[in-house]
């Protein structure tokens, strides 16, 4: 799957988790952004940021849109999750240095994985220079999350 259709699938599965919470959600034409208009009338702008931050970035950043990010990462995050959870964990067993962006009410996102610290590093300088008003730290994931661990029994 190339990055455009990774985006397509994505927004479906952001529109999906938008509009059950009561959120509507307009593609504007010709660019690759999409309109929130949120259900207390404030509208935000929904944009992809490609590598080597890829994510998604809401505008304007008040406390509305960080909760609306959170509802994005659950979204994208539950499908990541159900989708391929053993090959996830394969992977994170074999990169287990994370460079995460650091959200409100001590939420983290994991934005990248590396086999080493340095290569961790090198992306770190890249992605300050880039955003250098969001928050990163690198760490170091050495076992799977529980959640992910296949079950016993």
């Amino acid at each position: 799957m190339n990055q455009g259709q990774r985006i397509v699938a994505e927004i479906k599965l952001i529109r999906s988790a938008l509009v059950e919470q009561g959120d509507r959600i307009q593609k504007l034409p010709r660019q690759a952004v999409w309109v929130i208009h949120h259900k207390n009338g404030t509208a935000y702008r929904l944009t992809y940021q490609p590598a080597p931050i890829s994510a998604w970035s809401l505008h304007p950043p008040d406390s509305n849109a960080s909760r609306l990010l959170g509802v994005i990462d659950r979204a994208l995050n539950n499908q990541v999750a159900t989708s391929n959870r053993e090959s996830r964990t394969y992977h994170q067993q074999l990169h287990p240095w994370c460079i995460v962006r650091l959200l409100s009410n001590m939420q983290q996102r994991v934005l990248a994985r590396f086999r080493r610290r340095n290569d961790a590093e090198a992306h770190l300088r890249i992605l300050r220079q880039q955003a250098p008003s969001l928050c990163y730290e690198i760490m170091f994931d050495a076992a799977p999350h529980q959640a992910e661990l296949p079950e016993e029994g």
